[in-house]
């Protein structure tokens, strides 16, 4: 995968689970109370301007985002992912890609098993017997959660989150936050 058609920069792009809201419901929880209770009634009140930064941020990358989605339990979607790593690795990126679409665009909860298919299915995931019994293993489940939980132990705190080898074999850069692509590429050519 390229970074972009005239960097030229050889980026392998590997997906971690991680849970940012671990105790959210099945059920899932209705956005805008979720942002009141995490970060104050200041934080809905910009957040639900057309102008905030994230929705500029969005536009100039072709993304609107919906507002009325729920803050959805990412447990099932992140075993789709471990799944998808497993078996066809090469189809992990567009994965992610139609979950975000789905989510961040669509509203659709990705809690649901039918939704999550619906984007496997998409991609053109080979295999949506295998993927829909991986959703349902308690093992999957357990191993899933037991690799999210590690990377908050390992002092990931947000997403995303950032960790980029060092091509000499010195120690790796990490970082969260999103970041402009100038800072990333320039973070890049250094290493």
């Amino acid at each position: 995968m390229k970074a972009s058609n005239d960097t030229k920069v050889p980026v392998k792009i590997n997906w971690e689970p991680f849970f940012l809201n671990q105790n959210t419901p099945d059920e899932g929880e209705d956005l805008m109370e979720h942002l009141k209770n995490k970060y104050g009634a200041a934080a809905v009140e910009r957040f639900g301007k057309p102008d905030n930064p994230l929705n500029r941020a969005g536009e100039r990358v072709g993304i609107k985002f919906n507002t009325t989605r729920r803050v959805i339990n990412t447990l099932k979607a992140h075993r789709l992912v471990e799944y998808c790593k497993a078996i066809e690795p090469e189809k992990e990126n567009d994965l992610m890609q139609a979950m975000f679409k789905s989510y961040f665009e669509d509203a659709d909860d990705l809690n649901k098993t039918g939704k999550l298919m619906m984007c496997a299915q998409k991609i053109g995931i080979k295999d949506l017997e295998g993927a829909k019994g991986f959703l349902d293993s308690p093992a999957a489940e357990k191993e899933t959660t037991l690799k999210a939980l590690s990377w908050s132990r390992k002092g990931v705190s947000g997403v995303p989150f950032f960790i980029f080898e060092n091509k000499s074999g010195g120690r790796p850069v990490a970082f969260s936050g999103a970041q402009p692509p100038e800072v990333i590429m320039e973070l890049m050519s250094d290493l």
